[in-house]
């Protein structure tokens, strides 16, 4: 990958982001321009909003209609069936109204995250010399969203072979609904996946380069590669050291030391040339591997370093960790509500899907062996958004968390070795992990695995009641099951 002609402000968080930006552009969740110093927000997007609202409220009023699901569910005789998934696709056409709102009220808190992610990460790029694959990482991210698109549109053909061809019923407006509806949901879970993915990237860096005070006792990840260190080859490139903070201030030249006089002295001039090895043949490789490693190609901190460089590479982590910490708030924020209210959306699906999968074998019928196969389907579909939100939330933490356990680990270590000043740095950079809340939350539950837990159990339960409500009937006053206890008649007179 060719990095001669990017410019040192730019960022590869923004440029990797590109093509989650454009679907979440046209699903509406991104009202404004890509960052606050574009154009914002202009009349063509104030335009398209107007369309969508449109088309909201059009199929809306379309699947309000009785008669309309009438005709639907005419085939299937079930009333638990025709209601449940009629109330999943009308809140879930609100739900779209919704999002767009949130994002349109909220287009200024993504700017914020966007400069604070931004920022956060041409620290680590320039000044802690770590490199990303981007045009590999775009392209996978192409094909995630290419791949999604393919399987919403092979489903809605699925629909339309099993229930308009071979039960005669017209489908257009049902699968054009499921479409606008599920449309934004994959914006919002694309969008919601990077941001967390990213912070939780950060996290490893920042956890990598921490575990260089471990000055070689450190177990290299999985995930973290020193490109090429021992090739012989080098490439001379800039070191941008302390050229950026997370406020956009310079930070001033390279201090320079021996680490057991313990004196310093600042270099003046221009930055200092270093030797930088060039990337690893695996780096250009289109791989799951390549997309979730991170590769630093330099070392700050080794035996040789004075405790000044130390302590200030301590703060810079420190104040690294302590954002990255608001940009998990700034997320809530921005994607928690509309998180939230479509994992209901979500979970009354799979209730009311499971339902049909029990009738296609309780009632044998062709009619509900194709919905089955057909619901299975969105069922297969949502269960992997919920999971995938998951699971990137739970990684994200774990690696925030994480550094709390290697700042502990360093002092055990070197808290005879290292200035008083490093170790009190260290303390503190451990209380405020501890401090800090890390949890990607909406406010009523946190998003992990505790709530895949209570989503299943809560699922069991419902389909309990409705198989129950399906099977039993109410017993009316004629039925001939119902039984009326005899009165004896007693005479009291003497």
């Amino acid at each position: 990958m060719n990095t001669d002609n990017i410019k040192p402000t730019d960022s590869s968080f923004c440029r990797i982001m590109k093509p989650i930006y454009l679907v979440s552009k046209m699903a509406g969740l991104w009202p404004q321009s890509f960052l606050r110093s574009s154009p914002g927000v202009t009349v063509l997007d104030i335009g398209y909003l107007i369309v969508l609202y449109a088309m909201y409220f059009f199929f809306i009023l379309v699947n309000t209609n009785s008669k309309l699901w009438d005709y639907y569910m005419k085939p299937f005789e079930s009333d638990i069936l025709r209601y449940g998934l009629q109330t999943h696709l009308v809140n879930g056409l609100f739900l779209g109204v919704v999002i767009v709102t949130i994002n349109v009220v909220q287009y200024q808190k993504k700017w914020d995250y966007m400069e604070l992610l931004d920022n956060v990460t041409k620290v680590v790029e320039q000044e802690f010399h770590v490199r990303y694959p981007i045009r590999v990482v775009q392209t996978f991210i192409v094909i995630v969203i290419s791949s999604e698109l393919i399987y919403l549109v092979v489903i809605l053909a699925g629909y339309y072979y099993l229930i308009d061809q071979t039960l005669n019923i017209t489908t257009k407006y049902l699968y054009a609904s499921y479409y606008m509806m599920n449309i934004s949901l994959l914006a919002l879970i694309n969008e919601y996946i990077y941001f967390t993915v990213h912070i939780r990237r950060l996290f490893m860096i920042v956890n990598r380069l921490l575990k260089q005070l471990l000055l070689g006792d450190t177990n290299e990840s999985n995930e973290t590669v020193l490109l090429d260190q021992n090739r012989k080859s080098k490439t001379p490139t800039i070191a941008y050291d302390e050229i950026f903070t997370v406020y956009g201030r310079g930070a001033g030249g390279r201090k320079i030391g021996d680490a057991n006089a313990g004196g310093m002295m600042k270099s003046k001039g221009p930055p200092k040339v270093t030797m930088v090895a060039p990337a690893s043949a695996g780096f250009n490789k289109l791989s799951a591997t390549t997309v979730y490693t991170t590769y630093i190609t330099q070392l700050k901190i080794d035996n040789q370093s004075s405790m000044e460089t130390i302590l200030k590479t301590v703060n810079r982590l420190s104040v690294l960790h302590y954002h990255l910490c608001d940009a998990i708030r700034l997320v809530n924020r921005i994607s928690s509500l509309s998180l939230m209210f479509h994992f209901g959306a979500m979970f009354v699906f799979l209730v009311f899907g499971l339902f049909t999968i029990y009738k296609a074998f309780n009632s044998g019928t062709w009619a509900f062996r194709i919905m089955a196969i057909a619901n299975g389907a969105w069922i297969a579909f949502y269960l992997a958004a919920i999971l995938s939100v998951i699971t990137a939330t739970t990684a994200a933490q774990t690696s925030g968390r994480m550094t709390g356990d290697i700042v502990h680990q360093i002092i055990r270590k070197h808290q005879n070795h290292f200035s008083v000043d490093v170790i009190e740095k260290l303390s503190t950079l451990s209380l405020q992990v501890t401090m800090r809340d890390m949890s990607f939350s909406c406010g009523l539950f946190n998003f992990d695995w505790n709530l895949f837990g209570s989503i299943l159990s809560a699922l069991a339960m419902y389909l309990v009641f409705l198989i129950q409500f399906d099977v039993a009937p109410p017993v009316g006053l004629n039925s001939p099951n119902l039984t009326i206890p005899s009165i004896e008649l007693i005479d009291f007179e003497v």
